[in-house]
């Protein structure tokens, strides 16, 4: 019977078949202070998460559901949980109000895009991990009326995938296996420009090609904030333009944010302000 099986899997090596479906992994997270990192973790069924508190603290890992709880954990302890079931799974520290964290089990995983826009022409690689590895994952950028599929993947053995990509403009993208999907993410493109001049009583900013309607925001260097803040924001109007009133001597900067209102698309150029004319 041994030499039997031994034959067997000589004979399967030689094909070249690879397991159908991904074997599990450890994820890990911190248990910091005051928050867990990541605070959200994407994870494949199967999967164990370790989390380790590296705190001086003592924290707790407990499901708002009562599926687990780590009980109290010390400085340096460790609390590992596996997750067999496809399923979004929420948790928080019993003892400090706000510590809260999110297990995502999906049967295919996209990791995250650059969080900084990345120039027209770059090539970008999507990379994640998929539980079934004889399906092709299938990358999709969302349009108007759904998803299109822009590029396909062969899965490694382990369950890993990876594609590269041409970035041509800001788009919301996903990947899916079969009858699976996983998260969303935004991947940000620079096809702007924002151009300032100092004018009368502040700074004038001309967003480049025109996005009429968009956000942008007056940063100033403050010593006293140490760096630059974010002080005045607005929307270009009809010609793409803006005007900030600036109160007082400073240097300046407007940036073009994304539709969430904060991650920036383009920096202008820094001027000196120094005072009304």
């Amino acid at each position: 019977m041994k030499r039997h099986l031994l034959v067997a899997s000589t004979a399967v090596l030689a094909l070249g078949v690879t397991p159908a479906r991904a074997g599990p992994s450890a994820q890990p997270v911190t248990v910091e202070y005051q928050s867990f990192a990541p605070q959200r973790l994407d994870a494949l069924p199967g999967d164990s998460v370790a989390w380790s508190n590296t705190s001086v603290r003592t924290h707790t890992v407990t499901a708002d559901d009562g599926s687990f709880d780590s009980g109290d954990l010390s400085s340096g302890g460790v609390f590992t949980h596996r997750f067999d079931a496809p399923g979004v799974y929420l948790y928080h520290c019993r003892i400090h109000l706000g510590m809260t964290g999110e297990v995502d089990v999906r049967r295919v995983t996209l990791n995250p895009l650059p969080t900084v826009a990345v120039p027209v022409g770059e090539r970008v690689t999507f990379t994640g991990r998929t539980a079934d590895g004889a399906d092709p994952v299938i990358v999709q950028r969302a349009t108007s009326d759904g998803y299109r599929s822009v590029s396909a993947a062969t899965p490694a053995p382990d369950g890993t995938w990876s594609v590269t990509l041409t970035a041509t403009s800001t788009g919301t993208y996903r990947a899916g296996s079969g009858a699976d999907v996983s998260e969303t993410r935004r991947l940000l493109v620079v096809n702007r420009r924002v151009l300032v001049r100092v004018s009368g009583h502040g700074i004038a900013a001309t967003v480049t090609p025109p996005e009429a309607g968009a956000t942008v925001v007056l940063e100033l260097l403050l010593r006293e904030r140490f760096g630059w803040w974010p002080v005045k924001r607005t929307r270009l109007d009809y010609l793409s333009r803006a005007q900030f009133r600036v109160g007082r001597p400073a240097r300046a900067r407007v940036v073009l944010v994304d539709r969430d209102g904060w991650t920036p698309v383009a920096t202008s150029r820094v001027v000196h302000f120094r005072g009304s004319r």
